[in-house]
């Protein structure tokens, strides 16, 4: 039941269980979500929940039950990445900025939303924008819904840029193994918008196309040749001897450092934003070896030595420490 654009329901618990079920009869498993912050309401679906535990989210009594009693309001959301015959969906969640957020810089410079950064992904791919079911959400981003690989690992989750698969960019989440997003048709008091579908009637999730693919599950790159072992230091500030912590701490700020300074054009600002991001979620494990004076040294040095520019590569330090700091998780697109 994908609610027409502008069509509030009059019932909205019957709208809310009519919107489950048509999405239970599709194969894809459903939680009850809150109305206001899109929390799950019923756990057990975590990325290595095992079948007998998914069960009940595919049960139709036990959905039926849900929305019409204590959840009878609530959010319907659908499980990515595993569907009732083993492989789902996988969900590529376009967000808008904040309010208070900084303009994208670097390669992603001009681009004003999820959506910009996704059709630069797909121009430098040589590919046009993936034709698939979409969903306009409240907030003005964009749901569109893929089918999960017929064959290998089925994707997982992820939130915004980074450095492995499968982040692909900012302001871009992926939605898979573990994860769920809001129904298209849900409705929300709080919110005053149901999720709309913006796709053609008959359009149903597409298979993923190559070029988003090797984006979202790259093949493998060939071995490297072993490095030698980055130096580790000892003692900590004031002559102590150092945790294990701060060891870890040290090894990965001279690994970061060395790493940015080899890097190659088009590689540098991702990398250096990838880096500082880490050792700021490893700050609180360390800070007497990564307090922010030297990581931003370190890393400024490193970025120079590759090539970039001090201005450019000095914001993308304090906007990857600070989202570091911040710290992301997978949750609910």
């Amino acid at each position: 039941m994908d609610t027409a654009p502008g069509r509030l329901p009059r019932d909205v618990t019957e709208h809310q269980r009519a919107v489950a079920l048509t999405w239970l009869a599709r194969g894809v498993s459903v939680v009850p979500c809150s109305r206001t912050d899109k929390g799950a309401l019923v756990p057990g679906f975590g990325r290595d929940a095992p079948p007998e535990q998914l069960a009940k989210f595919a049960d139709p009594e036990q959905v039926r039950a849900w929305w019409s009693g204590r959840f009878k309001r609530a959010h319907v959301g659908l499980l990515t990445g595993r569907g009732t015959d083993g492989r789902g969906l996988v969900v590529v969640d376009l967000d808008m900025p904040k309010g208070d957020a900084q303009p994208l810089e670097g390669r992603w410079s001009g681009c004003l939303g999820g959506t910009d950064v996704l059709e630069l992904l797909a121009r430098e791919a040589g590919a046009d924008w993936p034709e698939t079911y979409s969903v306009l959400t409240p907030s003005g981003g964009m749901h569109l819904y893929f089918q999960q690989p017929a064959d290998g690992p089925l994707i997982g989750c992820a939130t915004g840029e980074g450095p492995t698969a499968p982040h692909i960019g900012p302001l871009v989440d992926v939605r898979g193994v573990g994860g769920y997003v809001i129904a298209a048709g849900s409705y929300s008091t709080a919110q005053g918008r149901v999720y709309e579908r913006v796709s053609a009637l008959e359009m149903r999730p597409q298979p993923l196309p190559g070029w988003l693919l090797e984006l979202l599950r790259p093949s493998a790159p060939p071995a490297a040749p072993p490095r030698p072992p980055a130096p580790v230091c000892l003692y900590a500030p004031g002559g102590r001897k150092a945790s294990r912590a701060e060891r870890y701490a040290t090894a990965a700020l001279e690994g970061a450092a060395d790493d940015i300074a080899q890097a190659v054009e088009g590689e540098r600002n991702r990398r250096l934003f990838a880096a500082a991001r880490r050792l700021g979620e490893l700050h609180s494990t360390a800070p007497a070896v990564l307090d922010e004076t030297t990581v931003r040294e370190q890393l400024l040095a490193a970025a120079l030595r590759s090539g970039q520019s001090e201005r450019e590569a000095a914001r993308t330090i304090r906007s990857g420490w600070e989202r570091g700091l911040a710290g992301h998780g997978a949750g609910a697109a």
